[in-house]
């Protein structure tokens, strides 16, 4: 008898990343004439109308390592997008923000575009249900981690 294989293409978990890596893929490209890379577009994306984050905390909303996040924080300090801010309690944290003033109506419309293909003759309802269950599958995986 023949043992039958696992169908990995088949599997929700290979269709959702497949979809990560076609979006980052989509965005990633036009962000270049910004001189923007992905990881500093999702780092900006998660500052914006925040209060300041620390870095620590921002790394793991990321879900990456800290040392990682934080070549890509150096690169957007020296070309003035954000600035860290000691903290008062513990001067061994450093919280992160957008500097003042700045404009990301043009970066952001490289999101909206890419929002845009990527929904394309999918009707309002199933946009919604796949956004409800998305959000359900994050909760189970965020539950398993700890």
């Amino acid at each position: 008898m023949t043992k039958k294989h696992l169908d990995y293409n088949g599997l929700l978990i290979s269709a959702v990343s497949k979809l990560a890596r076609i979006t980052g893929k989509a965005i990633e490209k036009p962000l270049e004439r910004f001189g923007v890379s992905l990881q500093e577009f999702r780092i900006t994306g998660l500052l914006m109308g925040e209060k300041p984050i620390n870095q620590k905390e921002l790394a793991k909303m990321l879900s990456v390592k800290p040392a990682t996040l934080s070549v890509a924080v150096n690169k957007l300090e020296e070309k003035g997008v954000l600035e860290r801010r000691v903290s008062a309690e513990d001067k061994r944290v450093n919280y992160l923000a957008l500097c003042e003033g700045l404009d990301f109506s043009e970066i952001e419309g490289v999101l909206i575009t890419a929002e845009k293909k990527m929904l394309t003759g999918i009707s309002e309802k199933d946009i919604d249900t796949t956004r409800e269950t998305l959000k359900k599958m994050i909760l189970n995986l965020e539950e398993q981690k700890q």
